[in-house]
């Protein structure tokens, strides 16, 4: 009865089985080597039909004259049909037919065994025709007398299985080698068995060096300490855990994400640790910049008069906020959330001649792209009633929303201001003519010269002419008339109030009409608008018959 016999060599499990084949030694006649030869039993035999080795023997005319069961089916031809048939023909490869005759013939002319006894990887040939890759061995059949014998087995799924295993390791190491996280494996007493490139490079350090060696042969020693309790942190809890920790870099200590995990044997037990780490610095630099630019806008934001927003516009229609400051509060009287959840907060406040001037005019500046500027009422929760002055400037995203970024004026005080100013100038002006006085405003120009842009009459009864027949230089035509010993103090105060600055004048002019007059000039700058000046000039010369003239 045959034994078969188990050997591994490296990662190769081999098997062969043992028959009791007669076995003879012969010696060349030219003195030659001797030679191992064997009588190989039938097939028929018990131990060969039970074997999961194909086996087969062939004659010296190279034709095929035993076919075990396990040759059926690995080859897929039945014994019936394969005895008697050329081996090139049937499990030979077309393309190996012609080395394979020359190899027969070789030992059939000069005797070579150099092929014999030994384990051969060989393609074959299956009955449907796919190729299969066997190890096969070849024996003599009565000293060769009767042709060969051969054991084999297929080996195409292992070699497909190292195959694939190469290619893994292959696609393994390429991913270790080309990735920019710095990844290492340590045994439970914390010496390194594994480096990728990234960790020799961020360390300065080869893998070959390293291997054998600890954390404290790379770290400072604080980190070092730090880095292996959290090793053994994870050998005892037999769990992954992640950490924020400093690496240096250089002069500099660099912020990682490090993620720690046991490496388990087949039983589960902790047999080493495994650690990844992901370089954090540049991310949390940028997150951290953004914070402090999201925190001066605020603050600027903050400062601001008015409410700064986004409004958006999207292609489905959809309209809302999506950022209001809290100077939201100061304009609407309302919360910036209460606006971001529900842009009808504000659009509610504005009446329908507001809310259509609004509609117009950012439809307008939706298709023009252009700055969007209104003007208008609106009535806050409380009754109030407020002037309103807005401007925002338009961009399209590409997903095709609009986008109007600006900011929106509480103008009351302003408008108010300039309501009051209006009616205190009618008033003033309604004062003056009725005590012989000429109202005027003027405007103080770059190169220095004052421009009038309004005069409540001609002057007549001041100037003994009217002043509009002198143009737009008001200023020099009264200078003009300022008598010679007063124009230095008429100069100074033109300076002086040209600077911005409030002045009274008194002083004498010689009219048109020759008649020389005493008059008050006072200038005021107009507070929204210092190069603005409103005057007044009234005479101050005693009337015919008042007892000033008696």
């Amino acid at each position: 009865m045959g034994r078969g016999v188990i050997s591994l060599c490296g990662s190769r499990l081999s098997f062969r089985w043992r028959l009791p084949i007669k076995r003879t030694v012969w010696a060349q006649s030219n003195g030659g080597a001797a030679v191992q030869t064997a009588t190989c039993p039938a097939a028929t035999g018990g131990a060969l039909s039970a074997t999961s080795l194909a086996y087969l023997s062939v004659d010296r005319m190279g034709l095929i004259t035993d076919w075990n069961p396990a040759a059926e089916r690995m080859f897929g031809w039945t014994r019936a049909e394969i005895v008697g048939q050329p081996v090139a023909d049937t499990i030979v490869p077309p393309q190996m037919r012609a080395a394979f005759l020359v190899t027969f013939t070789r030992h059939l002319v000069t005797g070579d065994t150099s092929s014999l006894g030994r384990r051969l990887e060989l393609p074959a040939r299956h009955r449907d025709g796919h190729e299969l890759l066997i190890e096969i061995t070849i024996d003599l059949v009565n000293n060769g007398a009767d042709g060969f014998c051969a054991f084999a087995h297929d080996s195409t799924g292992r070699r497909e299985a190292e195959q694939a295993l190469w290619e893994s390791n292959s696609l393994v190491q390429a991913i270790l080698d080309h990735t920019t996280a710095v990844i290492s494996a340590k045994d439970p007493d914390g010496k390194y068995l594994f480096v990728n490139r990234e960790f020799e490079r961020r360390f300065q350090v080869a893998a070959g060096e390293l291997v054998g060696r600890t954390q404290a042969d790379v770290l400072p020693a604080a980190l070092a300490a730090v880095s292996q309790e959290r090793d053994e942190q994870v050998l005892r809890s037999a769990t992954a855990s992640t950490n924020l920790e400093e690496l240096p870099a250089g002069d500099e200590l660099q912020q990682y994400i490090v993620t720690r995990f046991p490496l388990l044997d087949p039983s589960g037990v902790p047999r080493g640790v495994c650690s990844i780490s992901i370089d954090d610095t540049a991310r949390r630099r940028s997150a951290e910049a953004l914070r402090r630019s999201e925190e001066r806008f605020e603050r600027i934001v903050s400062n601001m008069p008015g409410m700064v927003s986004r409004f958006e516009f999207a292609p489905n229609g959809a309209m809302a906020f999506s950022y209001v400051s809290d100077g939201c509060r100061e304009v609407f009287g309302v919360e910036p959330e209460a606006v971001l959840a529900d842009a009808t907060v504000i659009t509610s406040l504005f009446g329908p001649e507001e809310t259509k001037s609004i509609v117009d005019s950012m439809r307008a500046s939706a298709i023009s792209l252009e700055h969007w500027r209104w003007e208008g009422h609106a009535t806050l929760p409380t009754g109030e009633r407020r002037y309103l002055q807005g401007t925002c400037r338009p961009e399209r995203l590409p997903d095709g929303t609009l986008v109007w970024d600006g900011l929106l004026l509480d103008r009351t005080r302003e408008k108010r201001a300039e309501r009051d100013s209006a009616r205190a100038r009618r008033d003033l002006h309604q004062l003056i003519s009725s005590l012989r006085g000429y109202a005027f405003t003027v405007k103080a120009q770059p190169d220095g010269s004052v421009r009038g842009v309004y005069s409540s009459a001609d002057g007549s009864e001041i100037f003994g002419g009217p002043m509009t027949s002198h143009g737009d230089s008001l200023a020099a035509a009264i200078a003009a008339l300022v008598h010679p010993e007063d124009q230095p103090k008429y100069a100074a105060f033109w300076a002086s109030t040209r600077a911005g600055q409030p002045g009274d004048l008194t002083c004498r002019i010689i009219g048109y009409d020759g008649v020389q007059r005493w008059v008050f000039i006072r200038l005021r700058p107009r507070p929204e608008d210092p190069t603005t000046l409103d005057g007044v000039c009234c005479d101050l010369t005693p009337l015919p018959g008042s007892p000033a003239t008696s």
